[in-house]
């Protein structure tokens, strides 16, 4: 453990290890030795030597061990171990309490500057901002932190400061009568210890059986608090639910993190120090980085009009609104949340601060503080290399972003085509698609069938050489807004975050920080000369290009960072090696291995990137979807994939509670559909998926169904697809695939897609786009002129696909509980509707058939009959006891089928329509209550009357 305020470290729990005469035990084993010697040559304390020497730490009936440690690796003040021998616990090993006292007094790491004042002082800062003249760095850094620390006091005011966390959640666990058997069970075990002879048998016997009865209140309180907790999760607020479900999935998921011997705050200064070396800009040529603010020489600032600064009032509104939320403050600790209720009075504030920045190219210090919070990627975890450094800055300066973005974006030089990466209207599936129709394109009218090469850059974002990006913004952008960008990338200082700790500050030379709005764009900026640089011919500026000659000249494409080049077995090295030279120019470097070849069987020579052999891959997951040589989608690789990862998620979530005893089964299959199926259909839209393929695809589906209802493995999932009202695979795959070419056919005409959808979209082409037209429900959507189709028209002709799909389920199958169901597209309402767990679970049962399900048996009241649903329904009388005619086959899913399907609370006006429920819907509940008890051989008891919750929902005075 850490403690928050020192760098002490405490190490302790179970070594399994005896160190013998060390700590005064009996014996040594090999592991003591190994470890005697690991505490030696750190230099720790133990404590048990120093306290406790001699005294046993673990019980058995072999005897008594110690293998319970304290360990430091500083003294402590007034140091106290106490372990105790009179307490059981129920564990061979011992409770043990260690006390200390602080050798020093050190400042928390996260110092919270506070000031007197209350929400009104906003309102005086902004008078005295628009009257106070200085200098005009010290009146920037003024003013802010005057903003911020009225802030603070405001927030304090408002809303007090949050105590720090206790477990106050155990009391409400722990009840009076598990309390009254644990205090019996800690007697007896004192008695037992006293105790000689029969009376100690006897007080053991009585130790054992308190410790079982305790054992039995403490499983069933579990199952009373979580059975709590599933139906505030139903009945709440389904955003709410579904971010505590994440909260708990993330909590459970292992975060490896980056760690030394040494402890938390070595492993920061380990960090930062490898951080400093990848930005210390050493590729960069001639030494032609980019200056700091600690060694650049001082110059006079240039003033700029703040009239040519278009940050408005409607700019800062509408960036504080599109920042997401619930994400990690930078160093000042302010966060979205905290600023968006104090809009009104900040706003105005911002824009005049903002504006002062605008003037002399300047930003207050901790808008340039990054805190570097290192996240793994692969590897060993004792590797600093293989963590990924995401920076955390402040609210201000991102809303500052936000605002500076519109203007950049419109200012820059434009960017290259074949750059699709963080670009409006280009996804991942648009560039993956350009990709495999580019190279069909080759295959076809060129004659070639081409090499790929996935090229990865090393540290992509942080070898950026920014004087390049200056460079190539300042003929285009407005020099107040090229300085204040110099600013507040240039002048960066960061530290690294980690265990509690935070290393020293350090100036990159090179590199934009991950995290930052603007980071993506300035990126693409400082690589867009590479496509032009690797083309044969410059791109034809005429819009209308034939799209085949256009195709043919595209031979790289660019997605952020991710490169992948296409050309001949002839041609490729070459490309290489201009991306090499590139790379020189430009400072950064290409990672040989990682970087990928595929290629056809033809092409067997190897290829190299400084000296060193790229390796050779049968396929490559370009932007997540799997390319096989040729550049064809490689669709059965991609769904197994999805499958694989949809099925590791659903055991995770299976675990947490998405499984037929643990949350609603709505709030279950809701969660399903937001996590779990975006990974089973990723990539599906620009797939030609084959029969067998669907089948897979159906299978998981059908998985993950089956463990949210509770059905075996042959159960079928017609009937809960349309409880939940989902599709199927199939169903949706065709709706993905029809809103990606209703998309593509406008996205804007500088995209890659646009200039080649002339050429795709002809029957002539064979292209992977008209492979997706053959879909049925986009024959549904070229009735009319699908160019013409909105929004609405769209959902209209969703739903008309899904009810002839429904229809011809119904029609073309045996299935006779799908044919008794309703043929509504909706939520079927007993899974939503007021009614206690035992009755939503029988009526759930009998509409899968559940109920009775099994191989039939013999009735107890007719023994030789079988209890079939048909039987069940004679044997129970429910035609008449439901007061429904026998030309009904069903009686029951008939009266199902009427439950109301909307979720508002009837009225007065409307409860009319529900008169007959007070006397059906309780005989439809003792019916389901016998029928449970007699598939079960039992004649069911006598019962309060049931279904109470439903009636006094639809009838109770709203």
């Amino acid at each position: 453990m850490q403690y928050a305020s020192t760098t002490t470290t405490i190490l302790c729990g179970d070594f399994n290890a005896r160190l013998g005469q060390t700590t005064g035990d009996t014996r040594l084993d090999p592991r003591g030795r190994v470890f005697s010697n690991w505490i030696q040559t750190q230099n720790l304390t133990l404590w048990n030597q120093r306290l406790t020497y001699g005294q046993p730490t673990s019980y058995t009936f072999q005897g008594t061990s110690i293998i319970d440690f304290f360990l430091s690796d500083t003294d402590l003040v007034s140091p106290s171990l106490t372990i105790r021998h009179d307490l059981s616990l129920s564990s061979n090993h011992k409770f043990m309490t260690f006390s200390f006292g602080l050798p020093m007094s050190v400042n928390t790491v996260y110092p919270h500057s506070v000031l007197p004042g209350i929400l009104v002082n906003l309102n005086f800062l902004k008078t005295e901002i628009l009257t106070g003249t200085s200098a005009a760095y010290e009146y920037i850094d003024d003013i802010h932190q005057q903003l911020r620390d009225a802030i603070y006091n405001s927030l304090d005011a408002v809303c007090g400061r949050q105590p720090p966390s206790t477990d106050d959640w155990l009391k409400d666990f722990w009840t009076p009568e598990m309390t009254s058997v644990f205090n019996r069970k800690e007697y007896y075990y004192k008695k037992w210890r006293r105790a000689h002879g029969l009376n100690a048998l006897r007080q053991w016997v009585l130790h054992q059986e308190a410790q079982a009865k305790l054992r039995r209140l403490i499983l069933k309180r579990r199952r009373e608090t979580w059975r709590q907790f599933c139906d505030q999760m139903a009945q709440g607020e389904y955003s709410k639910a579904i971010a505590k479900f994440s909260r708990i999935r993330k909590n459970r998921t292992i975060k490896p993190t980056f760690s030394t011997f040494e402890g938390p705050q070595h492993a920061a200064d380990t960090m930062a120090q490898h951080l400093e070396r990848i930005f210390a800009g050493d590729l960069l040529r001639n030494s032609t980085h980019t200056t700091t603010s600690t060694d650049a020489a001082p110059v006079v600032p240039e003033l700029f009009d703040v009239a040519s600064c278009s940050i408005t009032i409607d700019d800062v509104n509408e960036a504080i609104k599109s920042l997401p939320r619930k994400k990690a403050p930078g160093v000042d600790h302010l966060t979205i949340e905290m600023l968006a209720p104090l809009t009104e009075i900040l706003t105005p504030i911002l824009v005049y601060l903002f504006q002062l920045c605008w003037r002399w190219s300047y930003t207050p210090l901790s808008w340039r503080v990054a805190q570097v919070i290192p996240i793994h990627k692969k590897g060993q975890i004792t590797d600093p290399g293989n963590f990924r450094p995401i920076s955390l800055t402040s609210i201000f300066r991102k809303i500052l972003e936000k605002c500076l973005y519109i203007d950049l974006l419109g200012q820059s030089p434009t960017l290259d085509i074949a750059q699709g990466g963080f670009r409006e209207a280009r996804s991942t599936l648009d560039q993956a698609l350009c990709l495999a129709e580019i190279c069909a394109i080759l295959r076809k009218h060129y004659d070639i069938n081409p090499t790929l090469a996935f090229l990865d850059i090393k540290s992509a974002y942080d070898t950026v050489n920014r004087d390049h990006v200056w460079q190539t913004l300042s003929p285009c952008v407005h020099p107040a807004l090229l300085g204040l960008l110099k600013n507040i990338f240039n002048d960066v200082q960061i530290e690294v975050l980690l265990g509690n700790t935070k290393s020293s500050r350090f100036s990159p030379k090179t590199g934009v920080l991950q995290g930052s709005i603007l980071s993506p764009f300035l990126y693409s900026i400082y690589i867009n000369q590479l496509p032009s640089l690797l083309r044969d011919r410059p791109l034809d500026p005429v819009p209308d290009a034939e799209p085949v000659m256009f195709a043919s000249s595209i031979n790289c494409l660019l997605y952020a960072d991710d490169v992948v080049l296409i050309a001949s077995p002839s041609r490729l090295q070459t490309l290489l090696q201009q991306c090499e030279e590139h790379s020189y120019q430009l400072g950064y470097c290409w990672n040989p291995l990682k970087c990928a070849i595929v290629a056809p069987a033809e092409d067997t020579q190897s290829y190299s990137l400084y000296n060193t052999a790229i390796p050779r891959q049968d396929s490559f997951p370009y932007l997540g979807i799997p390319i096989r040589p040729g550049g064809y989608i490689n669709t059965s690789e991609l769904i197994q994939g999805n499958i694989n990862k949809a099925l590791k998620t659903m055991n995770q979530m299976t675990a947490i509670g998405v499984n037929s005893t643990g949350f609603d089964r709505l709030l279950s299959a809701r969660f399903y559909c937001q996590i779990v199926r975006p990974q089973l259909e990723y990539g599906l839209a620009i797939s030609a998926v084959k029969y067998r393929e669907f089948q897979q695809l159906e299978s998981c589906q059908n998985q993950c169904l089956r463990r949210i209802f509770g059905g075996s493995r042959r159960s079928s999932v017609k009937v809960m697809l349309h409880l939940i009202n989902q599709p199927t695979m199939k169903e949706r795959t065709h709706i993905l695939q029809m809103k990606f070419l209703l998309r593509s056919l406008n996205v804007p005409d500088d995209t890659l897609l646009s200039q080649l959808l002339p050429y795709i979209r002809t029957s002539a082409s064979g292209s992977q786009w008209y492979k997706l037209t053959t879909s049925p429900l986009w024959r549904l959507c070229t009735v009319q002129d699908v160019e013409q189709i909105d929004k609405r028209r769209f959902q209209a002709i969703r739903q008309e696909y899904l009810q002839n799909s429904l229809e011809q389920r119904r029609d073309n199958t045996n299935s006779v509980l799908l044919s008794a169901y309703r043929v509504d597209l909706k939520v079927d309402p007993i899974l939503w509707l007021p009614m206690t767990p035992v009755e939503r679970s029988r009526l759930l049962r009998w509409r899968l058939g559940w109920l009775p399900g099994g191989l039939p048996k013999l009735c107890i009241y007719h023994p030789f009959d079988l209890l079939t649903r048909t039987h069940a329904t004679e044997c129970l009388h429910m035609h008449r006891r439901l007061q429904m005619p026998r030309s009904i086959h069903d009686p029951l899913s008939f009266l199902l089928n009427k439950l109301p399907t909307s979720k508002k609370k009837p009225t007065d006006k409307n409860r009319s329509k529900h008169i007959a429920w007070p006397i059906r819907w309780p005989i439809i509940c003792q019916i389901l209550h016998e029928l449970d008890y007699l598939h079960h051989d039992q004649i069911s008891p006598d019962v309060p009357p049931l279904g109470q919750k439903l009636l006094s929902w639809l009838f109770s005075s709203s």
